[in-house]
């Protein structure tokens, strides 16, 4: 459960430029299976106790990057018609969960109410991972 194969995935660009790939994890079946169940439950657990921002696109059903778009579209052009000041901060955060430190994340789980047995499957899941 811990093991994948990485496949590089051609994203654009050069064919020969090693950064125009991405890494592919392929995993077993029950792995895969397991995953979404996880990701059901965490997802229903969230949403119960009203913890994912409204802004939180990402990951969710019926939140689709277009309403993302819609939204800031919307709010920016609004401003505008208030004639007051608009202002924008953007990340490229493609490969921000690379960086996440599994201690920091584990804190974060726990603070939202993941704890005992679920908490322990999470920390066993992030840990020790190899390919």
């Amino acid at each position: 459960m811990k093991y994948s194969v990485i496949k590089p995935l051609y994203k654009k660009g050069n064919k020969r430029d090693v950064s125009n790939y991405r890494p592919i994890s392929l995993l077993t079946s029950f792995s895969k299976i397991l995953e979404r169940v996880i990701q059901t439950r965490l997802l229903d657990h969230l949403h119960k106790n009203n913890i994912i921002s409204k802004e939180q696109y990402g990951f969710r059903r019926g939140f689709a990057t277009e309403n993302a778009i819609y939204k800031l579209i919307n709010d920016v052009l609004n401003t505008l018609n208030n004639k007051q000041i608009v202002g924008g901060i953007f990340s490229d955060l493609t490969k921000a969960f690379d960086c996440v430190d599994n201690d920091i994340l584990i804190s974060k789980i726990e603070k939202y109410g993941i704890i005992g047995k679920s908490k322990e499957l999470f920390q066993s899941y992030i840990k020790d991972r190899y390919q």
